[in-house]
């Protein structure tokens, strides 16, 4: 009943990137997963219950949502929110055990009170903003807030966190977030204000700033074995592959046309193949008269643009490929490989939203032996 595409999910490759994190890091660092938007399209619960077998107790999320999911399949360990919620939703929090990021005062008023009604007391993060511009304080707003803040008695201060926007390109703004963050640490130690975790390395962080590690790191993209910059030279395993099937082919003729707006046109005799994948799977129309694919370890170029749920592959004169042949849109072949990383370069666009767009209607296939 399904359409011939699907993603296979490598759960032993998983395994070797929090391995790999886990030796870079050191057994002092505690690793909080960053498993948000269906843990980069790799599927969360599958993906949380590997992590954890793994030794990750700790996961942070993007959505309430993807908390209660959790919950709801069993999971006993701390949860971090690294988002806020609308006026209304502190709650959640306290029935499902969910960590909070607070960035705003009347939220935490309306925690503490829910709070004290069932005598609980919850730990909260809070967020400095040393260069993001995105969520959280600027270092020298922090102090009033957390004056306030201390006198929530259902309230604990367990962890302070910040986030680099350009660890990949600029060093020296990333390293002086990073003073600015440890400065202010050691400031508020001395007016006997201290957390439990800091934490301000992402994936990049791991990877090029070891100053950054604190007690604890954030990996998100590197755990699925995708490189968030070209130049990151850690050695990981891709976690998913992305696969469908040749449904139709024909022979053309040089002159003839392909797909929408007519811009492939057959220099010679070729063969085209149709495959039922398309942009609304998730595999971008930017990749349109751009990518290649594999079929049988073989390289291909796609001939015109990406359709809504297909996209045609110019074979040229190669008799071996047959219509329900797979093709590795991402995924190894015999002798190379197309890579997340390789999508995102044709489409002009970053690896995190190659994964994340992968349609969740495209049935995952979990495997602890590789796939890929």
């Amino acid at each position: 009943m399904r359409r011939q595409v699907w993603v296979n999910i490598d759960l032993e490759a998983l395994s070797a990137n929090v391995r790999k994190i886990k030796s870079i890091v050191g057994s002092s660092v505690k690793i909080l997963a960053v498993l948000k938007q269906s843990a980069y399209g790799h599927g969360i619960i599958p993906v949380a219950r590997k992590l954890y077998e793994e030794g990750v107790d700790v996961f942070g999320v993007g959505s309430i949502g993807e908390a209660i999911q959790l919950r709801e399949d069993g999971y006993q360990g701390q949860i971090i929110l690294l988002s806020i919620v609308s006026k209304g939703l502190a709650s959640f929090f306290i029935r499902f055990g969910i960590t909070p990021t607070v960035v705003d005062l009347s939220f935490a008023r309306e925690l503490d009170r829910q709070a004290k009604k069932i005598k609980r007391v919850i730990p909260v993060h809070i967020k400095v903003d040393t260069g993001m511009g995105r969520l959280g304080f600027y270092p020298d707003q922090i102090y009033p807030f957390l004056e306030k803040i201390k006198k929530f008695s259902s309230l604990s201060l367990e962890g302070l966190y910040t986030h680099f926007p350009v660890a990949d390109t600029n060093s020296n703004f990333t390293n002086r977030q990073l003073n600015i963050f440890q400065k202010l640490i050691k400031d508020l130690k001395r007016q006997n204000i201290s957390f439990n975790y800091y934490h301000s390395a992402n994936s990049l962080g791991v990877i090029n700033y070891p100053n950054s590690y604190l007690n604890m790191v954030r990996p998100g993209l590197i755990l699925y074995g995708i490189k968030p910059s070209a130049d990151s030279g850690l050695e990981l395993k891709p976690v998913l592959s992305f696969k469908a099937r040749i449904i139709f082919i024909k022979e053309i003729s040089p002159g003839k046309t392909v797909g929408y707006g007519s811009e492939f046109v057959a220099k010679k005799h070729t063969r085209i193949a149709t495959v039922s994948v398309g942009y609304a799977d998730g595999y971008p129309w930017a990749l349109s008269n751009c990518a290649k694919v594999l079929i049988k370890g073989k390289v291909f170029n796609i001939a015109g643009r990406v359709c809504m749920d297909h996209i045609m592959i110019d074979l040229g004169q190669d008799k071996g490929i047959k219509k329900g042949d797979i093709v590795t849109l991402i995924g190894k072949g015999q002798d190379r490989d197309i890579k997340a990383e390789d999508l995102a370069a044709w489409a002009q666009t970053i690896p995190y939203e190659i994964v994340t767009r992968i349609s969740r209607e495209i049935p995952r296939h979990y495997s602890a032996k590789s796939t890929n």
